[in-house]
This record gives C-alpha cells, structure tokens and sequence, in this order.
C-alpha cells in the first residue's frame, strides 16, 4: 500500500493553477488517499498484464461536485498503452459514474488489463488523474500522474516450449541384409535334379550373388539352405520324405557346381507338403471356385481332409493339377548376406570433415543423432533438406528452435507440412506458434498436438490449473510456481541442477521472502549460464537479490 505524500504537491499545483474550489479542498487532504496493487508486482496471465489498483478515499475528502477520470497506462521505453478507465463523481453530479460520498469516503478496486507487449517487461504502471468541477469545467484536466507498480512478472513465458518439440525418426540401419532365391523344379513324385535345372537364369544369379559376396569386405555371408517342399497330394508320409530327398540333391546339385568357390557352407531343411504356397499361388490364379478352394483351406486344417475335398472338386482340381501343383515341387535355394554399413565412427568423421555430400538421406539423419552441438547438427539436417523429406525439414526446425531461432523453426516446420501430414509436424507447428506469441495461429493446430504442447497452450492462456499433471520438471514447476503451489514446485525441480532450474529456485526462494536462499540459488544460475544476469537485473521477482 503507497501514501500518495507526493502527489499532494502535484495535486495542490495543479488545483492553484486552476483556482477550482473543489479542487482545493480535497488537496488540502490527498495524502489521506491511499492506493495499493494486488498482486503488487504487475502479472502477466495469458495474453494480459494485470493486477487490481484498489484506490480509498477518507471520509469528508471527496468534494459534493467532483467528477475525476483515473487511467491505467503502461509506460515503456518505446511507448505506452492505455488500460480501461474509471470515473468518479461526487453525490451532487447528475452523472452514472461511481459515487464516492463525501461523508463517509469510499473505496474502488479497478481490475487493470493491458495487452502484453514484450518490451513493457521493464515499465512502469501509472495512474493519469484528470478531474473537472460540475458546471465549471467542460473539459477534464490532468492533474496528476501517479507511479504505483514497476516492471511485470513475466515467469509465464519462462516454460521450455522446446520440451515438447518432437523428432521424426531416421530408418538408417547398421547392417543390412540381401538375398538371392532360386528354385529347382521337379517332376511329381521325383527327386532327381534334372540338368537343364541347374542352367537357369534364378540358379545362374543365386551363384553369382554366392561368389561375389563369399569374401567381399564389409560383407558375411551366411549359410545357403535349400529347402525341400512338396505339391499337397498324395500319402502325407510320403511328401514328407519326399521334400527331405528334394532338399538333399538340391543342396548337392548346387554344392557341386560351386565346389571351387570356398569358404561357403551349405545347408538343407525339408518342409513337407507346401500348403502355405499352394495357397498364395491360388489366390493369385483365376481359377473359377478359388474362393471354394480358399474357404476349404481356411476352415479345414488337417492336410489329409483337404487334399480329399480339393480333389472331390474333380473339374477344379484338374486346373489345380496344371496350373498351381507342378510349381509347387520344388527345392527353394536360399543365399543371404549381412552387409556392414558405414560406422558411428565413419559417419562423424564424414560430418566433421564436411563431407555431407557423400552421406545418404538416412545417413545424415542418424548422424545427426550423434552429434552434440546444435551448429553442427543444423547444417546436418540442412544438407538433408535437398531430399525433399519431411524429416529432414520437421528435425532441422526442432534443432533451430534449441537455438533459440524460432522464426526459422517454424519456416522449417511449415516446409515440413508441405511435404507430410504426420502429426509430429502439427504438434511441433502448434508449440512453434505458442513460443512465437502466435496463439490464434497456435489454436487451428492444438486439437491435433500432444497433450504437453496443449497443457503449454493452457499456461499461455493463463490457465494454469489445466496444465496441472500434464507438464513434468520444469515446465511443471514454472506452473506450480504461477498458481502459488511452492512446494510442488521445489518436488517437480528435484534432481535438476540445470540453470534454468537454479534460476527458478532463486525465483521462489524471492516470492517466499527468502532473501539468503534466493541469492545462493541466482549465483549458482549465473555461474551456469552467465546469459542469465542480464535476464536477473530486470527480473522484478528477483529485485534486490544480490548476484
């Protein structure tokens, strides 16, 4: 609460030069006039400055035929802006303002909001009085510019936004595996290789694939399989043994014509009657009752019944027996190979030695992942944007944003939109508006955002007890600390000894008029971060703590 001692030399001027007698008489006691704030430091809450200006006026003081006209207005270096006024009026005005009586005094509490502007961090709230006496003055005259709260407490715009900024993951693997198949056929109920078998294109490429990679750097091969099936008709037994036969000359048929190929191991592996073939070959065909066909494969799985009611279909199965069986009597043969790709190691020298150019897409989107300094990084994902993929775009912008360089995350997050429709890319669009003050813009994207980039939209709208459980660390105790709650605040800040952290200890160590502790806790912050003093020394929460 402030005594307006000052002001009734202001007042007491202004009414000389004025020679109004109602003006006078209420100088002669202006110092009785009281104002206060509440909250007395000025808040800013969603898009507002605020706090409430109660003002009391004593007994006797208010003349009969006064009316006077208080405004609220932020001065800032740069400007100025003016709250919603008030008028006052003694109980002879034939006017609708608010009656302050002369006999008993009163009191009025104006609820101030004014647009948040970033430069009134550093301001001065000022109460401009202008008055006029009932049928003399036609004009309000200002008589006094009365201080009565400096600087805003801007702790809203302190949470981390880029907290629940999300990455887009990269699909770089660090092997890979290839393949080559080939099948030898057979005839029905044989398992003899025939030679014109051994000859064919599938075969020819299978063993060149062997050769190339049986002793090629950065490459394993592994075991070649040839694996046995048979057609599904006939004795079960009898398949069976059948496909074992197949898989053992076609392992041997291949083992000799590679015999002077060394260093590669051979294997065999029988699978009986290949229904699982049959079936993929079926739904492919046009044959007529293959939904007949398909429906007694799904509903009947013992081998023996199938293969019965499949030949009960007597016209079908004639189709069967030409166009889909003799393709399944095969061995399958089988080569993989486990390709070594470029290492942590190859990919951080290619990336600290410039190279970008000879880095893939994925390359350079996990390489960046190993990378510590955000610089480095954002050129990582630079270099990707020239393949138009929305990774590349949505990572380069979370980088930037890291940096403090919002307007470029949000270009690069808009590029990203263009590309992909994912929902990371929404949920980073909507966090990039909020830290740009944009929060209309932030609105059209927020039903689609995560649920910490909507608690975030709720601590910028100043509600705060909408966010409660839905943010963690930090941002949690920055909105513990907005609605009061200290010590879920401390909870919330628990193991974290960034310098943001420490900041905000020293922040509620203030409010708690822990002078001490406060200045323990900012030291420790600067020390941290030294950026932090130049934020302290205009930090009306942190006014008069020693650093």
């Amino acid at each position: 609460m402030k005594k307006f001692v000052n002001v009734c030399l202001i007042l007491a001027v202004a009414v000389m030069a004025s020679s109004c007698n109602c003006y006078k008489k209420m100088a002669k006691k202006a110092d009785e006039v009281t104002i206060s704030c509440n909250p007395e430091v000025l808040t800013l809450k969603g898009q507002n400055i605020i706090t409430d200006v109660t003002v009391t006026f004593p007994a006797k003081y208010y003349h009969k035929k006064a009316v006077a006209k208080v405004t609220p207005v932020l001065e800032f270096e740069g400007g100025s802006i003016e709250g919603v006024p008030q008028y006052f009026q003694g109980s002879k005005v034939k006017d609708n303002y608010t009656v302050i009586d002369k006999k008993t005094g009163g009191e009025y509490t104006m609820s101030v909001s004014i647009p948040y502007d970033p430069r009134a961090e550093v301001s001065t709230l000022v109460m401009v009085v202008e008055a006029k006496c009932q049928g003399k003055d036609a004009e309000m005259v200002e008589i006094a510019r009365i201080p009565v709260a400096e600087g805003v407490n801007t702790l809203q715009n302190s949470v981390d936004y880029t907290s629940a900024l999300e990455l887009m993951s990269d699909k770089y693997e660090k092997t890979t595996v290839i393949s080559e198949k080939a099948n030898i056929m057979y005839n029905i109920n044989a398992s003899n290789v025939r030679k014109n078998q051994l000859t064919t294109e599938q075969v020819k490429a299978l063993e060149a694939f062997i050769t190339e990679n049986v002793d090629k750097d950065r490459v394993t091969l592994g075991s070649v399989y040839a694996n046995g099936y048979a057609s599904p008709e006939g004795p079960l037994a009898f398949n069976d043994k059948l496909s074992k036969a197949r898989s053992e000359s076609g392992k041997k048929a291949l083992t000799k014509e590679l015999k002077k190929v060394e260093g590669v191991t051979y294997d065999a592996a029988a699978y009986g009657e290949d229904w699982d073939g049959f079936k993929e070959l079926v739904e492919a065909s046009n044959i007529e009752d293959k939904a007949m066909i398909l429906q007694i494969l799904q509903m009947t799985s013992n081998p023996v019944e199938r293969d019965a009611q499949i030949k009960n279909m007597s016209a079908v199965f004639e189709q069967l027996a030409e166009e889909v069986l003799p393709q399944l009597r095969r061995t399958q043969l089988v080569a993989t190979a486990e390709v070594q790709n470029l290492t942590d190691a190859e990919i951080k020298a290619a990336i600290e030695k410039g190279e970008l150019s000879k880095l893939s897409l994925e390359q350079l989107l996990y390489g960046a992942t190993l990378i510590e300094d955000n610089a480095t990084k954002a050129k990582v994902y630079a270099a990707a944007t020239k393949y138009e993929d929305a990774r590349a775009f949505n990572n380069l912008g979370v980088v930037c944003a890291e940096m403090g360089d919002w307007a470029s995350a949000s270009t690069a997050f808009a590029k990203a939109a263009k590309v992909s429709s994912d929902a990371t890319i929404n949920n980073n669009i909507t966090v990039g508006a909020l830290a740009e003050g944009k929060y209309a813009e932030a609105k059209q994207y927020l039903a689609g955002a995560s649920e910490e980039a909507k608690a975030l939209a709720s601590v910028a709208e100043g509600n705060y007890a909408a966010a409660n459980g839905k943010l963690s660390g930090y941002n949690a105790a920055v909105n513990y600390v907005l609605e009061g709650n200290y010590s879920a605040a401390k909870s919330a800040l628990a193991g974290d000894k960034s310098a943001e952290a420490e900041y905000l200890r020293a922040v509620i160590a203030a409010q708690m008029d822990n002078a001490s502790e406060a200045s323990a806790y900012l030291k420790s912050a600067i020390s941290l971060n030294p950026a932090l003093k130049a934020k302290a020394e205009k930090d009306v929460n942190l006014k008069g703590i020693e650093f």
